[in-house]
């Protein structure tokens, strides 16, 4: 079969379910997802994330039937999980050999850096945590709220008020519904149709016997056979004193989609590709609406914003988006080294502009902060290599060749010359203080997976030079924040800087939180560095690290349920 073939029989497959279960009991997974769980439904799938909301998009816009299956056997489930995997692997097998085709270096090179660019573009969620999402939306768009309400009679404020009071009411009904700590609404029944909990499978003595030894446990129960129940509201729940009704049905237009027919098939369309990135909000009929994956509001709202903004003014939003970043990484330096540091912004070496030079003790750090967006990978491997490798050179090839300059002069003693956009002296660093001990770091806003963690592939050296350390902003933040709370020496985050210079070309990772926690927890050390041409495989539960202490408190800006979490009694979604 083809991969249109398995798409379209995965499409009818799943087009038989009931939309609002369906999707509930996806979004029931996905939590197990981040609480390493589930494994005997989830532990089979590649891509977990990334195929629950496949599904969710295929079913979104598949023929709603009169008659709707509520639940799936093991053999149905089995049947699912064989035809998501056959799925993505037809999609490995574009970077197989044709027939005919000549194997040589360059196609293997080609196909180095486009398999996994192509697979970790389409397989990999926005990995970071909401505070993150939330913090840099609302110090981003802020400063563009007279173009957004001019055009749609909302503020950044609005939307993030919207995300604030439905990821509450989704947390409150789970907990409700899951414990003793909250109470439930008193028509919370109404949020679930009976016909779903009451399943026609189930002999209706049976059910009977459940009810009454059961009773005080209904919430529960119904719960879990209808998980979407904890996701589903009426506009007039989320109504607050900062965010009345007339501004949450204005979001929800934005922000909702319907079980409506279209031709989305393909795992990796955009045009017309998955309606649950953009809209992850469902109209389920007679005024109610389920969410799919709260989170995902937040991305959707970045994502319409933008397209907002770039429309009226594209080249301030660049030139903010820039400086926001800049300023981010310089706060985040500040706050980590907290004293005895020298920090130059802005600064000009030999009539060239740099973006942050940080000085701490005898340490120098040279930083790039790049804000490129990176283009969907093309399907065929050789155009998608070209687009690859040309988005990889503008971002980080470009931002070593700018780091590099300010190096050289640490490389040869020679005194740095701090100067301005005028040529004016701001201070001359005597860069021999500084010997052996200067690090270049290229502080991205988008991953590019694999050959970012790995900048071999892409990134051509001098025979003497070392690589530079290309990192997300988010994982730069989250690593840093957890190293301040497990109160360890900056000499620690310098030991990292080292170990990874000796890594590029010995490693097989799309994410670089696994390279460090990996590092936290010793299983990626300086003596188990592969030899010859040996790689390292690292694997998600390397950054687990950084989850259970987010759980414990991480140290983010306005960090959400903190109280909660030190107070051990709640279960965070």
């Amino acid at each position: 079969m083809s991969l249109e073939d398995k798409s379209r029989e995965l499409k009818k497959f799943i087009s038989e379910y009931e939309t609002q279960w369906f999707l509930g009991e996806l979004s029931g997974l996905m939590k197990h997802i981040h609480f390493g769980s589930a494994d005997d439904q989830l532990g089979k799938l590649s891509s977990p994330l990334r195929q629950l909301y496949y599904l969710g998009g295929l079913i979104v816009t598949s023929p709603d039937h009169e008659i709707n299956k509520i639940q799936f056997n093991d053999v149905d489930w089995e049947k699912i999980i064989f035809l998501l995997n056959d799925i993505e692997l037809e999609y490995s097998r574009l970077f197989f050999p044709k027939n005919d085709e000549e194997i040589n270096d360059e196609w293997k090179h080609v196909r180095e850096v486009a398999m996994p660019s192509f697979l970790s573009y389409f397989n990999q969620g926005p990995l970071n945590y909401e505070e993150q999402s939330i913090n840099w939306i609302e110090n981003l768009f802020s400063n563009f709220d007279s173009i957004i309400e001019s055009e749609i009679d909302l503020t950044t404020n609005d939307f993030l008020v919207f995300y604030e009071n439905l990821d509450t009411l989704v947390q409150r009904n789970f907990q409700g519904f899951t414990s003793t700590h909250v109470d439930l609404k008193a028509n919370w029944e109404d949020y679930s149709n009976l016909s779903i909990v009451e399943n026609p499978d189930i002999p209706e003595t049976f059910l009977e016997e459940m009810r009454e030894m059961f009773e005080e446990r209904r919430p529960m129960m119904t719960f879990m056979a209808d998980h979407g129940i904890i996701n589903r509201f009426y506009p007039d729940d989320l109504v607050s004193k900062e965010l009345p009704i007339e501004k949450i049905n204005n979001i929800i237009t934005k922000l909702s989609c319907s079980r409506s027919e279209s031709d989305f098939i393909y795992y990796t369309s955009t045009k017309p590709g998955n309606p649950l990135y953009e809209k992850p909000i469902i109209d389920i009929g007679n005024g109610m609406f389920q969410v799919f994956e709260v989170k995902q509001i937040l991305h959707a709202t970045e994502e319409y914003l933008e397209s907002i903004i770039a429309k009226k003014d594209v080249t301030k939003y660049v030139e903010r988006k820039g400086k926001l970043l800049e300023s981010q990484i310089v706060d985040l330096f500040k706050k980590f080294f907290k004293r005895d540091f020298k920090v130059f912004t802005g600064y000009f070496i030999d009539g060239k502009e740099q973006d942050i030079l940080f000085l701490w003790r005898e340490y120098a750090f040279i930083i790039e902060a790049k804000g490129y967006n990176i283009r969907e990978p093309l399907r065929d491997p050789d155009k998608a290599f070209v687009r690859i490798k040309d988005d990889f050179n503008n971002c980080i090839g470009y931002g070593y060749k700018q780091t590099y300059r300010v190096e050289e002069k640490f490389f040869s003693g020679n005194p740095l010359r701090i100067e301005d956009n005028n040529g004016n002296l701001i201070e001359e660093i005597d860069t021999k203080k500084y010997k052996d001990n200067d690090f270049s770091i290229i502080v991205t806003i988008n991953s590019f997976g694999q050959i970012q963690c790995d900048l071999s592939t892409l990134l051509n050296l001098g025979e003497d030079d070392v690589y530079p350390w290309a990192v997300k902003f988010d994982d730069l933040e989250v690593f840093l924040l957890t190293l301040m709370t497990q109160k360890k020496s900056p000499h620690l985050f310098i030991d990292y800087l080292l170990l990874r210079e000796d890594y590029h070309g010995k490693l097989i990772c799309s994410d670089e939180l696994e390279i460090c926690g990996g590092f936290l927890s010793k299983d990626i050390t300086e003596q188990k560095i592969p030899n010859d041409n040996g790689v390292l495989f690292t694997s998600p539960d390397l950054a687990s690290v950084f989850d259970q202490q987010y759980f414990k408190g991480l140290g983010f800006e306005n960090e959400k349920y903190l109280e909660e979490k030190k107070s051990g009694n709640y279960i965070i979604l």
